[in-house]
């Protein structure tokens, strides 16, 4: 039973990927991409549990029918009538969007050269605390800088806007090198594509996304060797990272399996065999977590505005800096029903992508900017999300209404008054 169902879940996943290929400019999309985390993350992780006797009996098939659940969840949601979101449909004044980048890129900047005057066994690899969590908070300035700044550039040459790019490419490339961050690569990677197919409907050639998933699949699992090595010289070593054994580590990771579904098993089985829910109060202390901070308030308060949720298995007891995956989480809250955060999370990101085809900027940005935290879903947890959409609201929404360009009610909105509107004739029916 144990490998029928491992075989349905990667039958499901080669069709997410399959149905991402078939045509060019769904690689960009929401299905797809969560069909290749799913295959270079979650997949390589479970044959060796397929196999594991000491799991829970029928913990192991619980956990693949509700990814495989999920999965589908993902794709369902992905609905071909999605509208766009009219809210997000502004126009912008390029000089003032330039100096929103500008200042955004500084601010950031600033933050990112703090983090990187800390040593590696504090900032790799670990859970932070105290002050470079803060730093970290206010450094995502950055990221907002350096996307608007390419959306400018795909539209329309400008020296200023490329002085921008270099100078956060900077920062954000050596943060990627010094932390072997997997999100921000993947993220960097996102922003320059999308914002040449919102702009100029460049598209990946399909051959190079096949390439990167293979490739995606072998690095992942030498990602703890690499940061291993920055966290104790503070950097990279490339002669130490060279040495590092990718075919090895995968073999490994075949045979031994992954920490982060083994966490996932014995998560859903618990809560399966209890029955006790967090109806997604999870959510609100992940806000809580992320935006009610203990420097002010005070540990006490913060502690009082959490919800209890239910408590985990005795026997529960993930390696520190494992995750869980999202499907434990959605799970916890609301049993097999849970799949829904996931239908909920792709119709959710597939207006976004309609609204940002239709030629909505705060869409594109917005886009360019959740994709990859949408993808975690999968692999880490569902509120990333949600944390990142906040994040947005409070901080980039006000630099982004400074920069808007009034316009009349009849006026369909644009990038900027006197831009076309690119409406690619592929994206807002795929």
């Amino acid at each position: 039973m144990n490998w029928l169902f491992t075989w349905l879940m990667l039958i499901t996943v080669l069709l997410l990927i399959g149905w991402g290929l078939l045509r060019s400019e769904r690689i960009y999309q929401f299905p797809f991409l969560v069909g290749v985390i799913t295959f270079s993350f979650i997949m390589p992780q479970i044959p060796a549990l397929a196999d594991d006797h000491f799991l829970p009996e029928g913990a192991y098939v619980k956990t693949i029918a509700f990814s495989i659940l999920c999965l589908i969840m993902c794709w369902l949601g992905w609905a071909p009538n999605a509208r766009p979101f009219r809210f997000l449909q502004q126009s912008f004044d390029e000089k003032r969007l330039l100096v929103v980048s500008l200042l955004l890129s500084v601010t950031g900047a600033y933050f990112y050269y703090k983090l990187s005057r800390l040593p590696g066994d504090v900032s790799v690899g670990v859970q932070m605390s105290g002050a470079p969590v803060a730093w970290l908070f206010f450094a995502r300035f950055m990221t907002y800088g350096l996307a608007i700044a390419v959306l400018c550039f795909a539209r329309r040459f400008s020296w200023i806007a490329a002085l921008i790019i270099v100078v956060d490419l900077v920062f954000y490339l050596d943060r990627i090198l010094v932390t072997g961050k997997r999100a921000e690569a993947v993220e960097l990677i996102a922003i320059f594509v999308l914002a040449f197919w919102f702009h100029r409907a460049w598209i990946v050639p399909r051959a190079f996304a096949v390439a990167g998933i293979a490739i995606g699949m072998l690095l992942m699992s030498s990602m703890s060797d690499y940061r291993d090595i920055t966290r104790a010289n503070s950097g990279p070593i490339w002669e130490d990272i060279s040495h590092i054994d990718i075919a090895a580590n995968f073999d490994n990771l075949l045979k031994d399996g992954g920490p982060e579904m083994h966490n996932a098993v014995l998560r859903i089985y618990n809560t399966d065999m209890s029955l006790e829910f967090d109806y997604g109060m999870f959510h609100w202390n992940r806000l809580v977590f992320n935006y009610v901070p203990a420097q002010l308030v005070g540990d006490k308060l913060k502690n009082a505005l959490m919800a209890k949720l239910p408590s985990l298995g005795r026997e529960y007891s993930p390696l520190t800096g494992t995750t869980e995956t999202g499907m434990a989480d959605a799970f916890q809250s609301f049993w097999y029903f849970g799949a829904l955060k996931f239908l909920l999370l792709s119709y959710l990101v597939r207006k976004l992508w309609v609204s940002a085809n239709a030629g909505a900027t705060t869409a594109q940005i917005v886009y360019m900017l959740s994709i990859v935290p949408a993808m975690h879903a999968i692999s880490h947890q569902t509120d990333w999300a949600l944390i990142v959409w906040v994040h947005m609201i409070i901080f980039l929404v006000p630099a982004l209404a400074w920069a808007r360009r009034p316009t009349s009610h009849n006026q369909h909105e644009r990038f900027f008054a006197d831009a076309p509107l690119l409406q690619p004739h592929l994206t807002a029916a795929a």
